[in-house]
């Protein structure tokens, strides 16, 4: 028996909303790395872990050759003042990008760490990477306050993230969902393969389609034929 399934549209700009919904439950620290083959991933809803289904995406990092940035660290266990300094990088970032503030700062696993990125020794940006095992990691959330948009530091921080992912030996790093056109960057990325519901692709033509036609669907109606 195999079961197959279809990710045919989601949207995530403005909240999150999968066409399709399957959720794994009671999986062990041991099966992690299989739950990811199968294209499940993290997610922490009302205070619990729960492994979701969706259009994931990630890198597979041996097909990659970024380089680290200075200017940026680990932060293990945040202060209540950075969570603070967090959450107004992320307001700003939300409100550069037109998105929805719907992620609560504060709310992670103690296996996640965050990744701070300065700019003249200013706090300007941050990540949340999800440790899943020593084979994989999830970079699941970047905020930033694009207070210098010429800097780049979106895509620099990515590919950042991937090369300090390489260094530490590993093998794959997550990307989240893969929806709409705010996604459409992560088929330039090296390495870039995304779960279609039955396997892994490297498709990017593909996958840029599907992700510009979630942009256009506005009303449930709109999911007829698709």
């Amino acid at each position: 028996m195999k079961i197959q399934f279809a990710h045919n549209f989601g949207h995530q700009e403005q909240g999150e909303f999968f066409h399709f919904g399957c959720e794994l439950v009671d999986v062990a620290p041991e099966e992690y790395n299989a739950a990811l083959d199968f294209g499940f991933l993290q997610s922490i809803r009302n205070n619990k872990v729960v492994w979701y289904q969706s259009r994931s995406t990630r890198v597979a990092v041996a097909n990659t050759d970024y380089e680290l940035l200075p200017d940026a660290c680990i932060i293990e266990n945040p202060t209540p003042a950075q969570f603070t300094e967090m959450d107004h990088i992320y307001t700003a970032y939300c409100y550069y990008k037109k998105f929805k503030k719907y992620f609560e700062i504060g709310q992670h696993l103690p296996s996640d760490r965050f990744m701070a990125y300065y700019q003249s020794d200013v706090f300007v940006a941050w990540a949340k990477l999800r440790h899943y095992s020593d084979q994989a990691i999830e970079t699941s959330l970047f905020a930033w306050d694009y207070s210098q948009p010429h800097t780049r530091l979106g895509s620099r921080s990515l590919e950042h993230e991937i090369a300090w992912a390489k260094r530490e030996g590993y093998e794959y790093v997550y990307l989240g969902p893969g929806y709409e056109r705010s996604s459409l960057y992560k088929a330039d990325i090296q390495g870039f393969e995304w779960w279609t519901g039955q396997e892994w692709s490297q498709d990017t033509d593909q996958y840029r389609q599907l992700c510009k036609r979630d942009s256009k669907i506005k009303l449930p109606v709109d999911l007829y034929g698709v």
